[in-house]
């Protein structure tokens, strides 16, 4: 009799805030999730995802019960993300795998699902390599099994982060599935992708096939992953596939991190990697039978209505011989079956082969995701911020209009509209231009008049005009007629005085 033991090992890592990953581990039942959204909405996605992934695994410990589960973890995130607004958005991939028993043949059975880019791997000791039983629901992924880049590039490329698929995005969720025909023996890992960022496929070959202990082998993992550099949260859990031993009497359940808000002592507060983002596959064009049958099971579940999926094209490629024997094919609720597909299932894409990233049309979609800022009270606030701009601007307005100066323009003395030099935003403008010239005036009042001589309405302005004028008219020639009358008086007085 066969039966399954499990380790978890998880850390938040040296840069990140907090952990968004949960692991999860029982005698029967193993996930990863990693969540995205924020600092709270991440850790809250993971967790909601998981625990309700055990509670309706455990209503129905079959395949179909494995990918109902899903869909009832999707359900309760997106309703929970719509509900409270500061959990908007949020969202986890997540990857399971379970137990099923005993195979005539002898060989452990086992259920493995995937939504998002956490990954799940099969040890295969005879060529000391693991073998990537998952395929990454993202762009950067899609792009490369399309040909358009190599794998190198991907993990550089500035849209490796983005996802086609994770849960809580979308009201129904597609979750690839397969069905694992194991030998006593084998190994599998299950791990986020903080995991995979640090350490190659080699290297993590190594580690599972040199340590024996399934806990000492998720530690050792979580500890190389740190040692590279511990940018992202690093989750890894370790299933081993055991015969001739009782299955375990009690049936514990391991989530980790307890504390969803745990942070690494050596973190710095600041979420400095990169943050996962999640958007919607390209709605379907074509129904098939297996989407009825899964659209059954997730009604079964409370989750709504599912989205048909696309008919999906499998590359004619065959899995090494050494998988071959182990595993059957994937399951097709989605995608649908097709003999002699490789070992992951390829993920929907568009008419040339690239994932088309979506956006729900429509007036309920604009609702569903807005929030309500304009209220009787900002209103109220915007209307007298109004009205005091306004006033403040009627009042600079009459201000200037109301002000007149006697200045210099273009060589003549000139009656101008307005404040000398400009009121704000507001300039001078020029009413009468006299043909009073500065040489017919005063030094002292020309001094003045470059400064401009101000004045309280347009008529008083015109009377400092003729007041200037008369300078030239009667002032100038006066000081001239008494100069010379005193001259003679002096002159003459002598005279008078000696005769």
């Amino acid at each position: 009799m066969s039966r399954m033991r499990t380790a978890a090992a998880t850390d938040t890592g040296y840069l990140r805030a907090s952990n968004q990953d949960v692991a999860l581990a029982t005698s029967d039942l193993a996930a990863v999730a990693d969540g995205m959204g924020g600092h709270l909405g991440g850790e809250v996605a993971a967790r909601i995802a998981v625990e309700h992934l055990l509670d309706a695994y455990r209503r129905d410990r079959t395949t179909d019960g494995l990918i109902a589960a899903v869909v009832a973890a999707n359900s309760a995130v997106y309703s929970r993300s719509k509900s409270d607004r500061n959990l908007r958005g949020m969202g986890t991939t997540l990857t399971a795998a379970a137990f099923m028993g005993d195979k005539p043949d002898g060989k452990a059975q086992l259920a493995l699902v995937n939504v998002g880019d956490s990954r799940g791997y099969l040890l295969d000791r005879a060529e000391r390599r693991v073998h990537k039983l998952t395929e990454d629901h993202s762009v950067v992924e899609e792009m490369v099994r399309s040909g358009e880049l190599t794998t190198e590039e991907a993990a550089v490329h500035p849209h490796r982060h983005i996802l086609t698929r994770a849960l809580g995005i979308e009201p129904s969720i597609e979750p690839d599935c397969w069905e694992l025909d194991l030998e006593p023996g084998s190994r599998l890992l299950l791990c986020s992708d903080g995991l995979t960022n640090e350490l190659d496929e080699q290297e993590i070959a190594n580690v599972l096939l040199d340590e024996a202990d399934a806990e000492k082998t998720a530690s050792e993992l979580v500890r190389l992953a740190l040692y590279r550099g511990g940018i992202d949260n690093v989750t890894v859990v370790v299933l081993d596939v055991l015969s001739g031993e009782a299955p375990a009497e009690t049936d514990d359940v391991v989530v980790i991190p307890v504390v969803a808000t745990a942070s690494h002592s050596g973190g710095t507060g600041k979420e400095i990697a990169p943050i996962t983002e999640a958007v919607a596959l390209t709605p379907p064009v074509e129904a098939t039978a297996a989407a009825e049958a899964y659209a059954a099971v997730a009604g079964a579940t409370g989750a709504g209505a599912t989205r048909e999926p696309d008919a999906l094209a499998f590359e004619e490629t065959d899995p090494p011989a050494a998988v071959q024997e182990s595993l059957a094919v994937p399951l097709t609720k989605s995608p649908p079956v097709v003999q002699g597909a490789p070992l992951s299932g390829a993920a929907p894409r568009g008419p040339h082969g690239r994932p088309m990233v979506l956006v729900r049309k429509g007036k309920d979609r604009r609702r569903e995701h807005r929030d309500r800022i304009f209220t009787i009270r900002v209103a109220l606030f915007v209307l007298v911020f109004v009205a005091v701009l306004g006033s403040t601007a009627g009042v600079v307005v009459w201000f200037d209009k109301a002000s007149f100066y006697v200045g210099l323009d273009q060589g003549h003395v000139t009656i101008f509209q307005g404040r000398p030099g400009g009121l704000l935003w507001f300039k001078p403008s020029v009413v009468e231009r006299t043909t009073i010239t500065p040489a017919e005036l005063l030094s002292s009042n020309v001094d003045y008049l470059k400064q401009g001589m101000e004045e309280s309405s347009y008529q008083a302005a015109l009377n400092l005009v003729h007041s200037l004028a008369l300078e030239h008219t009667v002032i100038v020639p006066s000081e001239s007629t008494t100069t010379t009358s005193a001259h003679a008086t002096a002159t003459t007085v002598p005279t008078k005085g000696t005769g």
